[in-house]
């Protein structure tokens, strides 16, 4: 589980990085709309991550905490290598941090410290929410393509 959740939250953390290099040699690192594209990759990354656990250690089907748990080791890796990297980056280009200061409503509140706390509290809460819809997400589909029933579907059977 552990060196799924490595693997994976190093992809992430290395999207999350050429996106942002991306962006900025663009000019475009001061639009906070572009975030969505931080989204489809989260929520990429953690759909294969948790598809792998599932692939790799069936055992662990239906059990939504080893899921989320496995979700949130991914995006905890990715997002805590991505929040040092943005407050390296910010500290080293003032410039940029002045537009995120004037775009934004903290103002000069918003320091490189503070910018890579809101990364972190943003890439964790996504990764618990996205964990848990996705890991029902795989399951259904895992047991759709075994052609398994579902525990409720036979619960609902046994009740009849």
């Amino acid at each position: 589980m552990k060196t799924i959740a490595l693997r994976f939250g190093l992809y992430f953390f290395g999207g999350l990085v050429a996106i942002f290099l991306l962006s900025y040699l663009l000019g475009l690192a001061a639009n906070y709309q572009l975030r969505v594209v931080n989204g489809f990759l989260h929520m990429a990354v953690l759909y294969y991550g948790i598809r792998e656990l599932r692939v790799r250690q069936p055992d662990t089907h239906q059990n939504y905490v080893s899921g989320v748990a496995q979700g949130l080791y991914i995006g905890a890796v990715g997002t805590v290598l991505f929040s040092i990297f943005t407050v390296l980056f910010l500290a080293g280009a003032p410039n940029l941090m002045a537009q995120l200061q004037a775009a934004t409503p903290l103002g000069n509140s918003l320091t490189p410290v503070t910018a890579g706390v809101f990364i972190l509290m943003e890439g964790v809460a996504v990764s618990l929410i996205g964990s848990y819809l996705l890991t029902r997400y795989v399951d259904a589909r895992l047991e759709k393509k075994r052609g398994a029933e579902s525990d409720y579907t036979s619960r609902r059977s046994i009740a009849e």
